[in-house]
């Protein structure tokens, strides 16, 4: 008699070296099969044509509606050279502060400045909708409304943190503030240079957990999209302390001049937007995982396919242990004993992890052995059983129902190619009697 394996009330899904190796592969795969590198282009040039719109919009509220003088505009923005770079900010803010009327000028040069925007954020949306299109159907109305979600988003937390960073200048002037840096100066002093430091890591972990856990629209695992933030976060910052090593600006300067600083900016976008892809579709091959597993695991290439791709490939993915641990259908049967018999309907196919399966149909016999799958021809033609099979060795398998194998199915062309062509031999071997 067959017995299944089954996971305990509340027992978590454990992973193994395998597992992450197995999605740390698909990753890198999709990466490539989705032309990530062409999205983050596009997300570089997109953030290089939106980042003076954006800083000026946020600009016009801080002044416009929170009355920021010149000054503490000055004291905000100065030490940021990616900004002073680009901006005179003595000059633009005086202009935006004498405005007092709204010309048809400004509202057509407001439309221009929002649109240019839009690129930098449609980019961003359109390379999560290509990770994640296959699962998640793409709704253009609703990707525009979430598009300029994102835009009036962004300007609002800019211009929050812009008022918590007046609100920490502000208290870093108060008497009691200043009592501390007295009694403790190196570690007052630390506390704020460290402050100024990783805030905007701390602000780019929040942003891209927020693209992580809503862009994609298919509500991912709060923990996963915790982790790939942080290792986003992580790389960039690992990225631009190389670059800065290893970057020399001043020569750069002396070629280029003030395209240096566009050339370089351009640079650690394009490398930021790579890593945040990169976990972007970590992010995907976790939540789907378990389909993605069953798709690898179906086209694994036959033992005669003796290819370095081919050969690494089934060393990879013949062990499913994340399936194995997690999935109710483990199944163990003993030497001899029945799995299904010609006519039973079939809903399940069964994949063989270790152990021989003997298919008999009249005077015609087959063996299966490990790293294989059987009993999904009754699946994709009249439901019946056309064969008996039986444990030819002790075995260990995974049942998988019909309803998962449709699944991989349609959402995956190569699969339903290797289906068919597994078809073909089939009605061979049932006719060479």
């Amino acid at each position: 008699m067959s017995r299944r394996q089954k996971r305990k009330p509340g027992q978590r899904k454990k992973h193994s070296l395998v597992t992450g190796i197995q999605k740390l592969y698909l990753s890198i795969v999709f990466f490539f099969m989705n032309d990530m590198w062409s999205y983050a282009s596009a997300c570089a040039f997109g953030f290089l044509f939106s980042f003076v719109p954006v800083v000026m919009l946020v600009l016009v509220i801080l002044i416009r509606i929170f009355h920021a003088s010149t000054d503490s505009i000055e004291s905000l923005f100065g030490s940021a050279d990616i900004i002073s770079n680009f901006l005179n900010l003595d000059s633009v803010a005086d202009t935006i502060s004498q405005i007092h009327s709204i010309t048809n000028f400004e509202v057509i040069l407001t439309i221009t400045i929002i649109w240019m925007a839009r690129r930098f954020f449609s980019s961003i949306i359109g390379s999560i909708n290509r990770i994640f299109h296959t699962q998640v159907p793409l709704r253009p109305m609703l990707s525009q409304v979430v598009i300029m979600a994102a835009e009036a988003g962004m300007v609002i937390i800019s211009s929050l943190i812009i008022i918590l960073n007046v609100a920490f200048k502000t208290l870093t002037k108060l008497e009691i503030f200043q009592k501390l840096s007295e009694i403790f100066p190196i570690l007052m002093s630390t506390f704020t240079e460290r402050t100024v430091i990783y805030l905007p890591y701390v602000i780019i972990f929040v942003v891209v957990f927020i693209c992580y856990k809503a862009s994609s629209r298919s509500n991912p695992p709060t923990w996963t999209c915790l982790w790939c933030a942080a290792g986003c976060t992580a790389g960039f910052f690992v990225m631009q302390k190389f670059m800065g090593i290893f970057l020399n600006v001043n020569r750069y300067n002396m070629i280029y001049g003030v395209l240096s600083n566009i050339i370089v900016l351009l640079l650690e976008v394009f490398f930021f937007f790579v890593i945040f892809l990169s976990f972007a579709e970590f992010v995907f091959v976790s939540q789907y995982f378990d389909t993605l597993l069953l798709s690898e695991i179906y086209r694994l290439p036959d033992r005669d396919e003796t290819g370095l791709i081919s050969t690494l490939r089934r060393l990879l993915f013949i062990r499913p242990d994340y399936l194995l641990k997690s999935d109710e259908n483990v199944m163990y049967m003993k030497k001899g004993d029945p799995i299904y018999s010609s006519g039973e309907d079939g809903k399940f196919m069964y994949y063989i992890v270790s152990g021989t399966v003997k298919l008999l149909k009249k005077n015609n016999i087959a063996f299966v052995d490990s790293g294989s799958f059987f009993g999904e021809e009754a699946i994709l033609m009249d439901g019946i059983r056309k064969e008996d099979a039986v444990a030819h060795t002790d075995l260990k398998m995974i049942k998988i129902n019909e309803g998962k194998f449709y699944s991989i199915l349609q959402k995956n062309p190569k699969v339903a190619s290797k289906a068919m062509a597994k078809i073909s031999k089939y009605f061979a071997w049932s006719a060479n009697i």
